[in-house]
């Protein structure tokens, strides 16, 4: 009985420490950075999914605001990440094994970075409306978010790979 009962327990989820100064420099930075890049993403979604129909310029403008704070979000990630002695420096020292993981994520920064351009671009010219209808319109900004978020729980994994350390799905 006693046998069963552990096996029921939750397995132990170190989270990250209440105080910065628990972490290394680069990886406190990295949790604030990731922090942001949520906020940015939440923002994207929430001015997207506004009502739009009838206020197409409004929405238009609103959700280009949220969008360009959604790519300023993305260059500090790449920044901390991808900087001499960045977070994935950092990483291959301490786990040398997850090179491969590394190079993925690092792959994908430019099509994220080109991605959200592209859309910031398109809102600035395309009007909402026959040329991009507004489903559409949403369509695109969701299959982005998506593919972001996606980024970031692989870089949770990876973080959680080489430190044993969960920094945040919810912040």
């Amino acid at each position: 009985m006693a046998a069963c009962s552990r096996s029921r327990l939750q397995p132990k989820v170190l989270r990250m420490p209440e105080r910065d100064d628990d972490l290394s420099p680069t990886l406190a930075e990295t949790a604030r950075r990731r922090a942001d890049l949520r906020d940015a993403l939440v923002e994207v979604e929430q001015a997207s999914s506004r009502p739009a129909v009838g206020r197409e310029p409004e929405w238009t403008k609103e959700v280009l605001l949220r969008l360009e704070g959604l790519a300023h979000a993305i260059d500090e990630h790449i920044q901390i990440t991808e900087q001499t002695e960045g977070l994935y420096d950092e990483i291959s020292a301490k786990a040398p094994h997850l090179a491969t993981k590394i190079d993925a994520l690092r792959e994908e920064h430019p099509v994220l970075r080109e991605r959200t351009t592209a859309l910031i671009t398109r809102l600035q010219t395309t009007p909402i409306g026959p040329a991009w209808p507004l489903h559409d319109a949403r369509d695109d900004l969701q299959r982005l978010l998506g593919q972001i978020v996606r980024h970031r729980q692989l870089g949770s994994d990876l973080v959680w790979e080489a430190y044993n350390l969960d920094i945040g799905g919810i912040e």
